[in-house]
């Protein structure tokens, strides 16, 4: 059986499937249920010292920071979702942390976030004095009430690289960034020594609107979160950091719904995949055929270890560059082809055509081959999917750069 194991920094998981930081580890109660199941480790939902979060969020309660009512909404294959940071200060987890871990199978691993270097510093010792095997510096919350402070959620790279290393000086566990997915924040987190940098997550959207009673949906605009979009667009930021890896490993973030994502982002460089979403969405069960899903899936293609997998897509990626650069020896060649016994004549790749290269004759779809410019665009609106493209082969990277 294939061997599941992978790495954040120094620490070892049994398999890449992490919990990350949110509303499924938000609660004591939330991780147990979570680690009943076996993934391969737990974020704790984010959080501050209590003497920084007093200043960003007023309390509504001793001890206890404010959370949001209507924090989600059903929203196509995802959820609107405006969350907060932990409910508890970190002084909380810490204590809490000291006393249970031991009780925990999965490894739990702490998220600190803060207004002030000192404070990302005195987080993530406080953390590490209560047990936690590493922790994840939150770099890239979209929170509008970090906005005032420089030393926040910051995309600016000079800002990730101090946090990241007065952190990586003061505590001897592994330390990841979780970032604003830019490749110029990631090769500074790696500089300040980052074991591993988390990619991906929510995308800021907003609700769709009542026709009927002219209102929103839901009361508020913030996230989109769980949607298998936020897959593609991680995958485009795993493709834009794949020259920092190395020792620095890469946690993706973003659509996992089924095992098969997961197989994704670990072709596309990943060495650990977070989800959330999905767990709110089908309960922790799901972890254990995600990691089923993952093994057999290993195992029938021959991959005896995560490292044999990892990356694999990425050098059969051709550039836009490269691509563009490929029409002249493309054109006449990579045209449309229609299987009429597939064709139900409905005439909507005529319409859509921008080349005029296609009608319907007779019942049937007809390319005009010398008019055909070979975009994909019949082929992918097609309803019975009898339009194909011909010598696709000649775009991939091999036969680009040859």
């Amino acid at each position: 059986m294939a061997n599941m194991k992978t790495k954040l920094g120094d620490l070892v998981l049994d398999n890449p499937i992490i919990v990350s930081s949110g509303y499924a580890t938000e609660t004591p109660e939330a991780l147990r249920k979570a680690d009943a199941f076996g993934p391969g480790a737990m974020i704790l939902k984010s959080s501050l010292v209590e003497e920084e979060y007093s200043r960003l969020v007023k309390p509504y309660a001793p001890h206890r920071f404010p959370a949001g009512r209507f924090e989600f909404t059903a929203c196509e294959d995802g959820l609107l979702m405006a969350a907060a940071m932990s409910p508890m200060p970190l002084e909380w987890w810490a204590e809490w942390l000291a006393k249970n871990r031991k009780s925990f199978k999965s490894p739990i691993i702490a998220s600190v976030a803060g207004i002030s270097v000192e404070s990302y510093v005195q987080g993530a010792k406080l953390m590490e004095q209560a047990g936690a095997p590493a922790v994840e510096l939150l770099l890239a919350c979209p929170a509008p009430y970090f906005r005032p402070f420089k030393y926040s959620m910051s995309a600016d790279p000079q800002v990730g690289k101090e946090i990241t290393e007065a952190v990586k000086s003061a505590v001897s566990i592994p330390v990841g960034s979780k970032i604003a997915p830019l490749s110029v924040v990631a090769r500074s987190v790696k500089q300040a020594g980052a074991d591993w940098v988390t990619l991906g997550g929510v995308n800021l959207a907003a609700p769709g609107v009542d026709l009927d009673t002219l209102e929103p949906k839901q009361p508020y605009a913030f996230a989109l979160s769980g949607s298998k979009v936020n897959k593609y667009i991680t995958f485009h930021y795993l493709i834009s950091v794949a020259s920092i890896s190395g020792s620095c490993h890469i946690s993706a973030h973003g659509g996992v719904q089924e095992w098969g994502d997961v197989a994704e982002f670990i072709l596309y460089g990943a060495s650990s995949i977070q989800a959330h979403s999905i767990f709110m969405l089908k309960g922790f069960s799901v972890i254990q055929s995600l990691k089923r899903g993952l093994a057999d899936y290993m195992d029938k293609k021959g991959f005896a270890s995560l490292d044999q997998m990892r990356g694999v897509i990425l050098p059969k990626l051709a550039t836009y560059d490269d691509f563009l650069g490929a029409y002249a020896e493309t054109q006449g060649k990579v045209i449309s082809k229609v299987d009429e016994a597939l064709c139900n004549g409905c005439g909507i790749c005529e319409d859509v055509c921008a080349f005029d290269a296609i009608h319907v004759v007779g019942g049937v779809a007809k390319v005009l081959n010398s008019s055909c410019e070979g975009c994909n665009l019949c082929v992918a609106d097609c309803p019975t999917e009898a339009i194909s493209l011909e010598n696709v082969a000649l775009l991939k990277k091999q036969a680009v750069k040859a």
